[in-house]
């Protein structure tokens, strides 16, 4: 007699040698299923640990110039990690921020997060953020174009600094550090933001950059420690190419608005810097070019210097960048001083390599009085000096002198010229030619008396004293 499959089968189960459910019950399917699919997930996760990126360098090379707009090189070792997503490590990369290859940035380490959906195979994957984390990247000046191209014009990806350090270096060697540098670079639903947070000088610095993509553009840095912020509105059709919009400065209890266009060579107008001593109109230009340069007109309607004067005159730094070069064309409407009103002063500021040469002085003071003079403020000599010439004259010098506190002088008519140079460091005074009413003053004695009250009265504390007026008073009550 034949015995079926089918019937062996059925006379097992009722024996209850071989019950599925006490295998198939939920508690084990779940965990079945759980463990196939972490195994997938595993195999699925680990396979790029496998991809062969060290032969295949222009495939990254490529891909992050296609996501970031970089081009790079990468000289070093290329690895994965799954944790805590899944990651591209490149050691040794060459970043070219100018279009020809000799300018290049040196980054030890980044890190490149991948889509998860894109990591089955090595063509496949794409990129979606790169971390600059705990680096020190040196850039010259010069790429500065680059970077802000490379920030306003890439709308892929997204860009970190984590913790690292960013150095300036020029051609001359001058460093400009900027610390503890953490930065996000994204794009949203049609807007560009960047936020950052950085230590430049001892001082936190914070930066937020919205730009509404076809809409307005707005920068906003600010400086908690030294209450300084600035903010620049770019105008709707602002582009790298060509900057408009206007700038708002609050520092050191004053405002600066500038109204911009241009792009290297930006002009400036309708202007003004406002704050309790003065209030004043801007225009001109200003070149980003290297070497930065300005050319600017400074109308001041009303400047009260006696204030302005004792706000200062404890800073005892008398130091001029070098980077600062340009003119500065002043006109000052009215201007407050011991002995009155001065109006219609004009003056030309040259600021040249760390040095300020003050040309074409020309004020009208009360009484029928004018001043005309020249300074050069020479601070990056091995030897910092002042060299002056100074011309005074009156038709009713005998009433401007009483504003002075002087009463015995009679003559009515005056003319007085100096010249000199004023020694920075040893706070002196060498006069070099003195004339009273165009006849010259050759006694050296008398010379020598007025040389010795000077450096006692006016500069013996401060070399900046020479403009306090309290203190001229004081020396020319004593020579008269």
């Amino acid at each position: 007699m034949k015995v079926t499959l089918t019937k062996i089968v059925k006379q097992l189960l009722k024996k209850k040698i071989f019950n599925p459910q006490q295998f198939l019950n939920k508690k084990f399917f779940f965990i079945s299923v759980a463990l196939i699919f972490l195994t997938l997930c595993l195999v699925y996760f680990l396979k790029p640990f496998y991809f062969d990126y060290n032969t295949k360098k222009y495939i990254i090379q490529e891909k992050i110039s296609d996501q970031f707009k970089l081009k790079s090189k990468i000289d070093g070792n290329i690895s994965y990690s799954p944790i805590p997503s899944p990651t591209i490590i490149i050691e040794n990369l060459k970043l070219n921020l100018a279009k020809n290859n000799l300018n290049t940035v040196e980054i030890k380490k980044i890190l490149i997060r991948t889509k998860i959906n894109k990591i089955s195979n090595l063509d496949q994957l794409e990129f979606k953020k790169i971390i600059f984390e705990n680096q020190n990247i040196k850039i010259s000046p010069l790429h500065l174009s680059e970077i802000f191209a490379f920030f306003a014009y890439h709308k892929k990806g997204q860009v970190i600094f984590k913790n690292s350090k960013v150095i300036f270096q020029d051609n001359q060697k001058n460093i400009i550090n900027f610390e503890n540098i953490n930065l996000n670079n994204k794009f949203r639903n049609k807007k560009h933001m960047i936020s950052a947070k950085f230590n430049f000088s001892n001082n936190d610095i914070k930066i937020n950059f919205k730009n509404l993509i076809d809409s307005e553009k707005i920068l906003k840095i600010n400086i908690p420690s030294l209450k300084q912020k600035l903010e620049i509105n770019f105008d709707k059709q602002s582009t790298l190419k060509k900057l408009s919009g206007d700038l708002k400065l609050n520092i050191f209890d004053s405002i600066l608005l500038l109204n911009f266009k241009g792009k290297d060579n930006f002009e400036i107008s309708k202007s003004y810097l406002r704050n309790k001593y003065l209030n004043s109109k801007i225009d001109g230009t200003i070149s980003f070019k290297n070497p930065f340069n300005f050319n600017i007109n400074l109308d001041i309607n009303q400047i009260n210097f006696r204030k302005l004067f004792k706000n200062y005159e404890n800073d005892k730094n008398l130091k001029i960048s070098k980077k600062i070069n340009g003119t500065m064309n002043v006109k000052i409407k009215s201007l407050d001083t011991l002995f009155g009103k001065l109006k219609d002063t004009q003056m030309k500021l040259n600021f040249q390599n760390g040095d300020l040469k003050i040309t074409d002085i020309n004020a009208k003071l009360p009484f029928e009085s004018t001043l005309n003079s020249n300074l050069q403020i020479l601070v990056n000599n091995k030897k910092p000096i002042i060299a002056y010439k100074l011309n005074f004259s009156s038709t009713n010098a005998k009433k401007f002198l009483r504003k002075l506190s002087i009463y015995d002088f009679s003559q009515k008519k005056a003319n007085w010229y100096s010249e000199g140079v004023i020694d920075i460091e040893n706070r002196k005074i060498n006069i070099k030619k003195l004339l009273k009413d165009q006849v010259r003053i050759k006694n050296k004695n008398q010379i020598k008396l007025l040389e010795d009250s000077f450096n006692k009265n006016v500069i013996n504390e401060e070399i900046v004293d020479i403009f306090d007026i309290f203190k001229i008073k004081k020396f020319l009550k004593e020579i008269y």
